[in-house]
């Protein structure tokens, strides 16, 4: 029986890796970057050129000081390209990887489910349906983005910090790589700094109240923190030669603006950019001496506007605020190519189970309540909200939050069944 359950997991795992090289293969035959990676490859480009850290604007016809996007994948491309090697290669290389952290996704799902003690073919069945959700397979699954390698990389942190909420500790070795996953995750994408500081947060305070196993959950929580410090500080000194100033990124000020202004409806605007469409003509119109600030200056002066804006359109704001929930709660999905979002049947269903297993929960309904490791499953999904509501409604960043909507339910279905809230 043993052999036999072995033997599927991996028939498994080889049909899912070769379904989603096949998926990746058939949207990007030419191994393509896609647009933000890309614009990330001209920087280190012209750094290697002796340009300095600049990239090219189109609108300005010069090249700026940028800080845009995370700093890491440009260090990254510039080593890439000081070893003469091609960028397919690279490419090929992160979709194997993609395809391999589809399985990690799926098992250390099922690992998860297991944890919470639902039996093992109702895990396994869990674990399946995350490692094929439509966003983690296909709508931001199956193209070149870093938020593949991310979301294997929660996942499996997650079941870690699970089993040091419950007093098994790390092994040095294991520690060591939890530190080097989170701070690589935080590396790729910025934001992740703010779902696992809280992740950790939760699980020092539980360790705090419970006086139990503290100095297990303290050690791979100090090591990350002085690992992430660490390897943060190149950008914050890089950032500060441009622009004088200790910021990891210039990108918050132009999203915070993108998500609060009159003709926005919550979401990613694809035209945000463009100087000739209604946002682009607002923005020139509240700030005309835009042409003549660095990005720094310019991300400064679009933050500024964004809090005039909710300060004198309190209204407004609100009910931006609820088309964003809406948004966040619908079953959109990224689409890579198009200019437009798609639904999902599948995302519905999911969306709906979660929203009525987290009401059910809070209304302690039959007994239902809310334990503490749910602190540590929910809270990637309550930090991408909170960041949608500040800025606007991501899609590849709610893939963060999948987790929580596909597991939660089937945790909450269980808890009902056994008569366990």
């Amino acid at each position: 029986m043993v052999h036999r359950r072995r033997l599927l997991f991996w028939i498994l795992a080889l049909a899912l890796v070769l379904l989603r090289l096949a998926l990746l293969w058939h949207n990007n035959p030419g191994l393509e970057w896609n647009w933000d990676e890309v614009r990330n490859a001209r920087i280190a480009e012209h750094w290697l050129q002796g340009r300095g850290y600049v990239s090219f604007d189109a609108g300005r016809q010069q090249l700026r000081p940028d800080a845009f996007h995370a700093s890491f994948p440009v260090w990254v491309y510039a080593a890439w390209f000081k070893l003469g090697l091609p960028r397919h290669y690279f490419t090929a290389a992160v979709y194997l990887l993609t395809a391999v952290g589809g399985v990690v996704t799926g098992w250390y799902a099922r690992q998860i489910l297991r944890w919470y003690r639902l039996p093992a073919a109702l895990a396994g069945l869990g674990g399946l349906l995350l490692a094929l959700y439509p966003s983690v397979l296909w709508y931001i699954g199956a193209w070149f983005w870093y938020e593949n390698l991310c979301l294997p990389a929660l996942i499996w942190t997650t079941y870690q910090l699970l089993g040091l909420l419950g007093g098994r500790p790390l092994p040095p070795a294991k520690a060591v790589l939890l530190a080097a996953v989170v701070t690589l995750s935080c590396l790729l994408r910025g934001y992740l700094l703010a779902v696992y500081g809280g992740m950790f947060a939760v699980l020092l305070w539980h360790g705090y109240r419970q006086h139990r196993g503290w100095r297990g959950v303290l050690r791979p929580a100090l090591l990350t923190l002085g690992l992430t410090l660490l390897l943060h500080l190149p950008i914050l000194v890089k950032n500060h030669r441009l622009f004088g100033a200790y910021i990891l990124s210039t990108q918050p000020g132009f999203e915070l603006l993108q998500g609060h202004n009159p003709v926005t409806q919550g979401r990613f605007m694809f035209d945000w950019d463009e100087a000739d469409k209604p946002f682009g003509r607002w923005v020139q119109q509240h700030l005309p001496r835009l042409a003549g600030l660095n990005q720094y200056q310019e991300s400064q002066a679009r933050a500024r506007l964004a809090r005039q804006w909710i300060s004198q359109h309190p209204g407004a704001e609100l009910r931006l605020l609820g088309r964003k929930l809406l948004a966040f709660f619908s079953p959109e999905n990224f689409v890579a190519n198009d200019f437009r979002t798609r639904y999902h049947p599948v995302t519905a269903a999911v969306h709906l189970a979660f929203l009525l297993s987290v009401v059910a929960t809070a209304l302690q309904w039959r007994g239902l309540r809310f334990r503490h490791p749910d602190a540590l499953l929910l809270l990637p999904l309550g930090v991408v909200l909170l960041l949608s509501l500040v800025f606007f409604v991501g899609y590849r960043w709610r893939l963060f939050a999948e987790p929580a909507f596909v597991l939660f339910p089937l945790i909450t279905g269980w808890r009902l069944r056994t008569r366990q809230p």
